[in-house]
This record gives C-alpha cells, structure tokens and sequence, in this order.
C-alpha cells in the first residue's frame, strides 16, 4: 500500500525473534509447545544425535521434564548412557547438579533423573578425577542422595542409578588409596551414609539427609500433553 512504511528487520532482530519461539518450544510449558518440542527431540535423536556442540539443548530439553519429550529423546537407547558418548567437562557437571538441586523428590519424570545419574556415574567413574574437575561438597552429595525413593527397591532404575552414582563417591576413601583431605572424606562418609540409610530397610532416609530436602513432588501433576493439530487437507 502505499504511503505505508514497513519495519526494517536486521538479521539480528530476526535471529532473536527465531530464539524466542525457540525457547518457547524447549520449556514446553504449553501443549503446542510440547509438541513442537517432541518433533525437536525426534530431529536431534533420528538426523543429528548428541554431539559435543549440541548437548547443552540436550540439558535444556531433559531440564523440561516432560515425558513425550524425553522419551522421543532416548528412543531406544539406555537413558543411563544417553550423555555419555561425549567428553564430559565443568560445565556439564554443573547442569546436573543444579538440576538435582533445584528439582524436589519425585518432582520430575524419572527417565529425566536417569539420563543426569547416568552422566555423573561417567564423569565420577574414576572419582579423583571427577572431584578434580567438580568438588563435591556434603551439600551436593546430599542433593544426589535425595532423590533415592524408599517405596521401591534397589533395581528400581531410578535408585538402581543414584546407588551406583553414591558408591563411586564412597569409593574416594578406600584402604589402598592415599589418605584423603578432611573435606574428601567428609564427602565420602556423607555418600555411604546415605547409600547405607536406604540398603537399611530399618533406617529412613532423614537420618542421614535434612528433612527439607526430602519433601516431595509429583511430577504427573505437572505434565504437559502435547496438542496435536487437526491438518485438513485442500484439493
């Protein structure tokens, strides 16, 4: 029309127009962001898989919690081994800890807590090493120690994962290692603590972690269907 004076867009503007609807996808608090999400998720698990210049959408897309967009994530693999085809470093260790931090017991889709164990078991496998890139404080082990759920065994996958993770921190101390400084070992004890509490079926968990920690969530009274759009066609 004329006489009208159309906006000029730069290609930064645009660019970060683009972010925000992405965002918007990758937090999936709505069901037509949920969807749109899944339809991500299925692209980087089928066309791109994990690789070192993607992984953190990957942590953004776990960090969700919604169940269509993990499992879309996963497909087939093991979610314990999901993260663990790449070299882990700081910041990763990071990601998962503030997650296990910030998320309550029971608060967030189980495959969800896996797929961050699992990335942790990797990164602590050699657990000098671990504590080396990332030291662990009582805080932090404590943090991973509640989210073990006393109403299912030990194979439950979820504990089954956060056992195993406590048992590499635990092995910091050992008869044929070096004696460690005060505040390893303090992590250590903190880890077999805990790990002991829920082997015990005697014991309770409150014993050995703070009762605030140990609130819980329900992460299905927080899921997010997808919406999926009715397409008509037109001839």
């Amino acid at each position: 029309m004329a006489g009208v004076q159309w906006p000029l867009w730069s290609e930064k503007e645009i660019d970060e127009l683009s972010l925000g609807y992405m965002k918007d996808i990758i937090e999936s608090k709505d069901g037509y962001s949920v969807f749109a999400a899944i339809a991500l998720a299925h692209m980087l698990e089928g066309k791109v898989g994990l690789n070192p210049d993607n992984y953190p959408i990957y942590f953004r897309l776990i960090e969700s919690g919604n169940p269509w967009v993990i499992d879309t994530l996963v497909g087939e693999k093991d979610p314990a081994k999901l993260m663990g085809s790449i070299q882990f470093n700081t910041f990763m260790i990071q990601e998962c800890f503030r997650m296990l931090t910030g998320w309550k017991p029971g608060e967030i889709y189980p495959k969800a807590l896996v797929i961050i164990y699992g990335l942790l078991s990797v990164c602590y496998h050699v657990p000098e090493e671990g504590y080396r890139i990332f030291p662990l404080t009582v805080s932090d082990v404590n943090n991973l120690g509640k989210h073990l759920d006393k109403t299912k065994d030990q194979m439950d996958p979820l504990n089954r994962a956060v056992l195993t993770m406590l048992d590499c921190i635990s092995s910091l101390i050992e008869p044929q290692k070096p004696m460690p400084s005060e505040a390893i070992k303090d992590v250590a004890i903190q880890a077999n603590n805990i790990r002991g509490k829920f082997l015990d079926m005697t014991k309770k968990l409150n014993e050995s972690i703070p009762d605030i920690l140990l609130v819980r969530g329900n992460y299905e009274e927080a899921i997010v269907p997808p919406i999926i759009p009715t397409i008509s066609a037109t001839r």
